[in-house]
C-alpha cells in the first residue's frame, strides 16, 4: 500500500481504526463514551523517544472514506472534504489552487468526524500539513502531549499532560486506566475524566471549548463513536515503535433517535403579598 510522500512508516508499523457501529447516536443530545487502556512501561523501547499516538472520535461514517496512519491517527486524507466535494474541471479532475490545494465547495451536510481527542506520545498529530490542514508548526509539538481537534480539523487543544495532570502526566500506564469523554451542548464543549485502577472515582482531566455549534448541518443524527491507534508514528526506525497495548469496555451512551425531543417549561407565577394599608395612632393611654 502506497501512502502519501508526508507519512514515513516502516513496513511493520501497526496502525489500527475502528467504528462502534451497533448504535447511532444523536448529537444534538450528549453522547457519552469510555474505554479502558494499558501500555505498560515495559513495552515502550525508550520512554523519551517511542512513537504510538492513539485517538477517539465521534463520526457520521460507519465505515470511513480513507483513513492515514501515522501522525494523521486515522483521519480522512485531507483531499476528502469533511463537509463539501471537490470542485472539478469538464474533464473531470480536481481543481486546484496554486499551490496545489483542493478547492471545495462546502455543503449542509456533515461527512466525516466532528471531533477527535488524540494522546500522543511525539505530538505530531497538531502538526499542519498538505491541502491546507491547519495545525502547528514543528517547534510548537509536544511530547505525551493531549491534541484536539474540531470538524474542520483546527487544532482546539495542543498540551503536554504534564502541564494538565500530575497524575496523568503521560500515557504509559501498567494498570489499566479508564478514559471517559463527554460531548456536550451540541459540540460546543467536550470533557476528558479519567480513572487509574486503584480508584472508582472520575477526575476532569480538562474541559475543552468546540465552538461554533454545528446546527446549520442537517444530518447530526447519525453518529457513532470509534478508535484509531499508529505505532510508531513518524519514522522508518522500527526500534521506536512500541510493544503491546491493550484496549477494552469499549462503551457509548447517548440517545438514540432523529427526533429532537423540546418540552414547554411553564413557572407557577409568584405569591404575591398586597400592600395593606395602616394608619398610626398616637397619644393613646391605657385607662
Amino acid at each position: 500500500m502506497g501512502f502519501p510522500v508526508d507519512i514515513k512508516l516502516p513496513s511493520n508499523a501497526r496502525y489500527y481504526k475502528f467504528i462502534e457501529t451497533s448504535k447511532r447516536f444523536n448529537s444534538n443530545y450528549d453522547i457519552t463514551w469510555s474505554f479502558e487502556y494499558k501500555l505498560p512501561n515495559s513495552n515502550i523501547p525508550d520512554s523519551d523517544n517511542y512513537q504510538l499516538g492513539f485517538s477517539t472520535f465521534i463520526t457520521n461514517l460507519s465505515a470511513p472514506l480513507s483513513s492515514l496512519p501515522g501522525q494523521f491517527l486515522g483521519d480522512q486524507d485531507s483531499a476528502i472534504s469533511l463537509s463539501g466535494v471537490s470542485l472539478l474541471t469538464e474533464t473531470p479532475a480536481s481543481l486546484l489552487t496554486e499551490g496545489g490545494n483542493t478547492i471545495l465547495v462546502q455543503g449542509g451536510s456533515l461527512s466525516g468526524e466532528i471531533v477527535k481527542i488524540a494522546f500522543d506520545s511525539t505530538g505530531m498529530y497538531a502538526l499542519s500539513g498538505r491541502d491546507e490542514r491547519p495545525g502547528v508548526g514543528p517547534h510548537l509539538i509536544n511530547r505525551e502531549s493531549l491534541v484536539v481537534r474540531d470538524v474542520l480539523h483546527n487544532v482546539r487543544a495542543n498540551s503536554p499532560l504534564s502541564t494538565i495532570s500530575n497524575v496523568f502526566s503521560s500515557i504509559p500506564t501498567d494498570t489499566f486506566r479508564t478514559l471517559r469523554f463527554r460531548y456536550v451542548n451540541l459540540g460546543q464543549k467536550i470533557h476528558i475524566d479519567f480513572r487509574d485502577s486503584n480508584t472508582t472515582q472520575f477526575t476532569l482531566l480538562t474541559t475543552i471549548n468546540i465552538e461554533p455549534r454545528l446546527e446549520a448541518f442537517d444530518n447530526l443524527n447519525n453518529m457513532y463513536c470509534g478508535f484509531s491507534l499508529s505505532t510508531p508514528v513518524s519514522t522508518l526506525d522500527t526500534g521506536l515503535s512500541a510493544k503491546d497495548f491493550f484496549l477494552r469496555n469499549f462503551n457509548v451512551e447517548g440517545f438514540v433517535g432523529d427526533e429532537i425531543l423540546t418540552e414547554t417549561v411553564i413557572t407557577p407565577p409568584l405569591s404575591v403579598n398586597p400592600n395593606t394599608p395602616y394608619t398610626t395612632v398616637t397619644n393613646i393611654t391605657a385607662a
